[in-house]
Formats: C-alpha cells, structure tokens, sequence
C-alpha cells in the first residue's frame, strides 16, 4: 500500500534492499546458491508484481482455510484449485500452505491427508508447509512429543519439498543425522576396527 517516489512500491524497494545485498538469481542458479533465498507472500499480486523485477524463487503462502487472500481476497479454495495452482505457477515456484490444511487434525491426531501435495507436484510447484515448532502444544499427538518424528513423516511420508520452522536448530540436526553423504562421511573416519 505504501509507496515511494518515483512511484515505487514496496516490492521495488525490497527487491532493490536484496540487491543491494548480493540476493539474486534463480533458485539453484550459483547466484542463488552463494545466497539462497525464497520470496513468500500472501498476496498472488505481490509475488505476481516481484515476478517481473527478481528471478529469485517466490513462494505463495496459503493461509488457514477460513482466511481469504490479503489482496484479492479469494478463499482457499479458489487458490489451492487446479485451475489456480497452474496460473500462479507462472510466478512461484512452489507454495507454502499452513501445514494443518495439508492434513487437517481431529483431536490433535493427524486426520486424512488432502491431495494439496499431489496435485501441487504434478503441476511441478515445491511445497514447503509451515510452521513446525518443537513445543509439544505445537505437536500432534502421533508424534510422541518428538519434533524430529515430524520432520521424519512430513519429509519422507508426505513428501514435501521443505519446511519452515521457528527452530532451526532442531531442523538443521535432523538433516544432519539424515542426510546420506553424512552417513558416508562418518564410516570413513578414523581406523579400521
């Protein structure tokens, strides 16, 4: 809604602030390795506008099911349709659905997975759901209390792309102990037994 001189918007200035910084190109480009970055909103129009001034990889960010768009004001399912995933896909490269709509709860127990992954993959758009968070309020009852255990289901069950997380730390040592050429590295250390 704000805008600068010269007409600019705030996606110009935001662009041109990651710029600045050395973030740009697009996703697995060696730009974009030396500086990864992923542009997420919840507004189609943004990421539609960032589209035509950044190559950097964009995310549709896809609020709970009651919550329309922050500016188009259009329902959940009028985004998550087929019709609009291959529109947006035009622009981002993937989406970021709040994780309970992927899998809706009932109870706090992980209810029927929805086929939001499915369809997404086959239009070729990454899913990186959020947020996962390591407070038991946070954790479904099927995972013990145990945030590793939901990284483990939503990665290697589910089969999404990515994760966000208010922990870090906790993802990073996951990756970490799950990662294969961690594994080899570790064999090859030290003297033979």
């Amino acid at each position: 809604q704000v805008k600068w001189s010269g007409g600019k918007k705030f996606e110009d200035k935001f662009v041109e602030t990651l710029l600045k910084y050395g973030y740009k190109g697009k996703y697995m480009s060696e730009d974009w390795l030396m500086k990864p970055l992923f542009i997420q909103s919840f507004a189609p129009t943004s990421l539609i506008y960032i589209s035509n001034i950044t190559n950097a990889p964009k995310l549709l960010l896809i609020d709970e099911t009651t919550v329309p768009t922050q500016d188009t004001n259009q329902s959940y399912y009028e985004i998550t349709s087929n019709g609009y995933l291959a529109f947006i896909r035009k622009y981002v490269i993937g989406i970021g659905p709040w994780k309970d709509t992927i899998i809706p709860p009932e109870n706090n127990h992980l209810g029927p997975a929805t086929d939001l992954v499915a369809r997404a993959h086959a239009l070729n758009l990454q899913v990186h759901p959020y947020t996962f968070r390591n407070e038991n309020s946070y954790l479904h009852f099927n995972f013990h209390q145990d945030p590793y255990a939901e990284y483990e289901y939503w990665l290697r069950e589910i089969g999404v792309d990515a994760l966000f997380t208010d922990f870090t730390g906790s993802l990073h040592k996951y990756l970490e102990w799950t990662a294969p050429h961690q594994n080899k590295e570790k064999k090859c250390r030290g003297p033979p037994a």
